[in-house]
């Protein structure tokens, strides 16, 4: 979810707490806002608060020979995000194996 996607749900969100105010379900405890289920502007609520918890969920997967050689063969001649996309796999992924094979001595220490 990009970040104008994201300040988009909150002002959606911002202007239907503001409807709510005077509803007699919403309360106010200690600064935590519960919103009633049953009422169509709570229920709105809720689901655009639901893709606030929505993340890609990435499983680790084990690396296989093929993809540490090519790894070993192309850390210095592919950007991170190319062997990345290439791979299959994340930038943050590509570079932590880098520096895992680096002090395992599998690719050599950048100078």
């Amino acid at each position: 979810m990009t970040r104008e996607e994201k300040k988009r749900l909150r002002m959606q969100i911002i202007k239907l707490l503001d409807e709510c105010d005077g509803c007699k379900y919403k309360t106010d405890r200690q600064a935590v806002t519960t919103v009633c289920k049953r009422c169509s502007i709570g229920k709105r609520l809720l689901k655009l608060g639901e893709k606030f918890k929505r993340r890609k969920v990435v499983a680790r997967t084990l690396w296989n020979e093929e993809e540490e050689r090519f790894l070993v063969e192309n850390y210095d001649k592919m950007t991170y995000q190319n062997i990345a996309n290439r791979l299959g796999r994340t930038r943050r992924a590509i570079k932590a194996k880098v520096e895992k094979m680096r002090r395992a001595g599998l690719i050599p220490t950048k100078v």
